[in-house]
């Protein structure tokens, strides 16, 4: 995969009826702050959902829920066959790892252990949750590493590489756990515009590829030209969902009127 590539998953949209994750009337309570509230949300294979809206509207959250490093105070989640109920504390450690076994997660922090090279960052988990031998679990690397366009970095720390680099490793961490669904949180925040095109670029590469994608963005562009559709959160709910397009071009809901104009400056 070249990160360079101009391929837009628009051009060839998802078989809509081949639904791989459904999360029903999900809600997550902190205290007596609802940061979910009630959401619904179907995904087929290989679609690319942008998921926007204000800070604070609980997208980190639900991409956390999803993943299950957050565990939803009610609803259901299902991600390829595997489906679970949230009712009170019934959620068991190998129904987390066999639904978490479906999905990767790049995160805002680089979360790159310091004291580890580039590629030992990115085998590190495969030894310890897929029991891959150190051998495998390096071959894999390497091969992810050059995916995400560092090859070169292998025997790099974390220290000797840019914002974006160790971004790219987080991706490249990520996918060498040959995850079902991946999912971004804020990917390019806190990176400079040149930077953050990097990562933007390794994105967009993935989805010409297919891959199912999750991705929390305040990258309108972005969301735009490579989502196949784009799911608006305030306050914890979904407002507004549809084609990029629409929901940027012509939202219908008032406050999605209000954040595009205080994004978009119009």
């Amino acid at each position: 995969m070249s990160i360079h590539t101009e391929t837009s998953p628009t051009e060839t949209a998802p078989d809509v009826s081949n639904e791989f994750v459904r999360a029903e009337h999900l809600v997550k309570d902190f205290g007596q702050h609802r940061a979910v509230n009630d959401v619904s949300l179907s995904v087929a294979k290989g679609e690319v959902i942008a998921l926007i809206g204000p800070s604070g509207a609980g997208k980190s959250t639900l991409l956390r829920c999803l993943n299950l490093l957050e565990t939803p105070s009610s609803g259901s989640l299902q991600i390829a066959g595997e489906r679970i109920v949230f009712e009170g504390d019934n959620l068991k450690r190998p129904q987390v790892l066999r639904l978490r076994r479906h999905t990767g997660m790049v995160f805002q922090s680089f979360n790159l252990f310091p004291h580890l090279t580039a590629a030992k960052n990115v085998a590190l988990a495969q030894m310890r949750v897929l029991g891959r031998s150190k051998k495998e679990a390096m071959d894999r690397a390497l091969t992810q590493l050059d995916r995400v366009g560092l090859a070169s970095k292998a025997d790099a720390y974390p220290s000797q590489c840019s914002g974006g680099q160790q971004q790219r490793i987080g991706i490249a961490r990520a996918l060498a756990m040959d995850p079902d669904l991946m999912l971004f949180d804020e990917p390019t925040s806190g990176l400079d515009p040149e930077v953050g095109a990097e990562i933007l670029a390794v994105m967009r590469a993935l989805a010409g590829e297919g891959t199912t994608m999750i991705i929390a963005t305040h990258e309108m562009e972005f969301a735009r030209h490579v989502s196949h559709r784009v799911v608006v959160m305030v306050e914890g709910a979904i407002i507004e969902e549809g084609a990029p397009e629409q929901v940027m071009s012509a939202p219908t809901h008032e406050r999605t009127q209000k954040f595009l104009s205080a994004v978009l400056g119009r």
